[in-house]
């Protein structure tokens, strides 16, 4: 295996939000809506905000408020272009260069990792038992359950497969409750 060149790693695009952009990442629509003016459906976006509905309770969380990401590669003249057609974005982050010049600018996977991480975190002391979750991290990533039982900083979650049930102890940080909007 080749020594691998960190200029490889994967990086972000940085947005600002407009207020209106605050309040669509706060409904959970602001995803959606960055794939589909990018047209790139399968571009990882990363919104900081988390809201959730259970148990008639509104749960919302944020990590960076005002802003968003969405992984680099594309040309960075759409990056910068769908800014105006879009009420959500106020700017993409990025540096002026001479008069008429600007470079985007990037933050490393890493430090958008820690975001993720953050936002885990304070979402893990939300999980309860009775609550359906989705995994987020390992190898049932993606699989949706219910927290049966709650052990420190991990949760036994049943999860049923077409014709296997089985019970995991899951890290509760890597769980990802879903609201009674998601049933």
């Amino acid at each position: 295996m080749g020594v691998r060149d960190e200029r490889d790693e994967k990086t972000w695009v940085v947005y600002e939000l407009t207020s209106a952009g605050e309040t669509c990442a706060a409904d959970g629509q602001l995803e959606a809506h960055l794939r589909t003016i990018l047209k790139t459906p399968k571009l990882e976006v990363f919104v900081p905000y988390l809201t959730f509905t259970y148990d008639s309770r509104v749960a919302f969380f944020n990590v960076m408020e005002g802003y968003c990401f969405v992984a680099s590669g594309l040309d960075d003249r759409l990056y910068f272009s769908v800014v105006y057609d879009s009420p959500f974005l106020k700017s993409a982050l990025h540096t002026k260069v001479g008069e008429h010049n600007r470079i985007l600018m990037t933050v490393p996977d890493s430090k958008v990792q820690e975001l993720r991480d953050k936002l885990a975190h304070m979402v893990a002391v939300e999980i309860q038992e009775g609550m359906r979750v989705r995994v987020t991290r390992g190898i049932c990533q993606n699989l949706v359950g219910e927290v049966i039982g709650l052990d420190g900083d991990n949760a036994h979650v049943l999860i049923s497969l077409r014709t296997l049930q089985s019970i995991r102890i899951i890290p509760r940080f890597a769980l990802q409750p879903l609201g009674e909007e998601d049933e």
